[in-house]
């Protein structure tokens, strides 16, 4: 509330500019809105209301706008947009577009890439609850930086995250860096790794020297390339050199800024380098909740019922949140080239799963490939399904009676079968 006061007396009344020229004070009142506004208070938004109708009277339309939309967010308790967010008392400069970026003195190759704010996914990746809690934390840690370092507390500055391919783990780094609101300084390994002696360890050094200048979030993906076993017989001594340039460089940065480390193969790193990460995430497979999630964002605009979503999910059990993307663009592309054909979800799914074997755990394609008595009892025993004998018919493209007399038909063979065998 004090904030907004002291706004009111320096800036009210406001000299009038014209529209195409914005208030050379407005950056500071923004900021200083959202941050009143985090609170909620009726007060505060009353002061914020008053100082949008003295900016619409001066005639300045796009001051107005900005605070409207901040207040329209505080309305709806929506938390403050990550890009706006800045740890203040993080050392560095502040990194631009027009910010020269180091290369390979060999071959001039750059050994980084910035991505900014702007560049970053708004959406946040979905995760089990486990896994979402832990994020949150490391977040929350993060934001509240200042706060930590007055208390003379040590947040934590680096986050080693690892699992399975296409469990969205560069998708999460980046949700980090987009919440705390740093740009990311990404290593190019393809810049960063020299066949020339000692190469890539200068690299590696201008690497961290070039992140430890700025305000950024230093992102090592595919990690595992730079922190070998320095005791795997298959590497030469320039593996080891690199290895160790690395944990000396990773030590230097933790008195500097955030590093984020991601690794498909965590069993090739070398043992030395896990002490250097204060947080260590796995992340899973999706769970079916979060699968069903995924699968009605990435499936849309094309419309299933609720039973044949529960079946895909069913499929597609150990699914990787790649994966459900990958199955979701195919049924797709399926549906313009053949959308007038009448098929049932069955038959796409088993044609799915020939041309993609490896996105379909062996257990379903088993099932697929078995009679179809099993796969009825598959189906309707399972809890997370909890399919009825209708519901079960329409996915298999046939009427209730037509399967209950295929299942009856079944069941008479499986028992013929067991009296010849005795």
């Amino acid at each position: 509330m004090e904030i907004i006061c002291l706004l009111w007396k320096l800036f009210i009344p406001l000299r009038k500019l014209n529209n195409d020229c914005m208030d050379p004070n407005f950056n500071i009142i923004q900021a200083l809105c959202r941050s009143a506004l985090s609170s909620a208070k009726e007060m505060t938004e009353h002061q914020v209301e008053r100082l949008i109708e003295n900016y619409k009277k001066q005639g300045m339309k796009k001051e107005a706008k900005s605070l409207e939309g901040i207040l329209k967010r505080a309305h709806k308790e929506q938390p403050i947009k990550p890009l706006n967010f800045v740890i203040s008392s993080l050392d560095g400069d502040i990194l631009t577009k027009s910010t020269t970026i180091p290369v390979d003195k060999e071959t001039a190759s750059p050994i980084l890439e910035i991505i900014f704010q702007d560049e970053l996914e708004h959406e946040e990746p979905l995760f089990n609850d486990s896994i979402q809690i832990a994020v949150d934390s490391v977040i929350n840690e993060w934001r509240n930086f200042d706060k930590l370092v007055q208390l003379n507390a040590s947040p934590s500055k680096s986050c080693l995250i690892y699992g399975d391919p296409g469990t969205g783990k560069t998708m999460l780094a980046k949700w980090i860096a987009k919440s705390v609101g740093l740009p990311i300084v990404l290593a190019k390994l393809d810049g960063i790794i020299s066949s020339f002696l000692g190469t890539s360890s200068r690299n590696i050094a201008n690497l961290f020297r070039f992140a430890n200048r700025y305000k950024c979030i230093l992102l090592l993906d595919e990690f595992d390339a730079l922190a070998k076993l320095r005791d795997d017989p298959q590497e030469i001594g320039e593996v080891k050199r690199i290895v160790n340039t690395l944990l000396q460089n990773l030590d230097a940065r933790s008195e500097k800024g955030f590093t984020i480390g991601i690794t498909n193969h965590e069993k090739l790193l070398d043992p030395a380098v896990w002490r250097r990460f204060d947080v260590q995430i796995v992340i899973p497979h999706p769970n079916p909740v979060v699968r069903e999630k995924l699968l009605t964002d990435f499936i849309f605009p094309l419309e299933y019922s609720l039973q044949e979503l529960k079946f895909i999910n069913w499929c597609m059990e150990d699914a990787t949140g790649a994966d459900l993307r990958k199955l979701c663009d195919w049924l797709k592309r399926t549906y313009i080239l053949k959308g007038t054909e009448k098929r049932n979800t069955l038959d796409l799914m088993k044609q799915f799963a020939t041309i993609n074997a490896g996105r379909i755990s062996k257990r379903i394609i088993g099932i697929f490939n078995g009679d179809i008595g099993n796969l009825y009892n598959e189906l309707s025993n399972d809890e997370y399904l909890h399919l009825k004998q209708k519901d079960i018919a329409s996915l298999l493209g046939m009427s209730p009676s037509s399967l209950s007399k295929l299942i009856s038909k079944n069941n008479n063979n499986g028992k013929k079968s067991d009296t010849i065998s005795s």
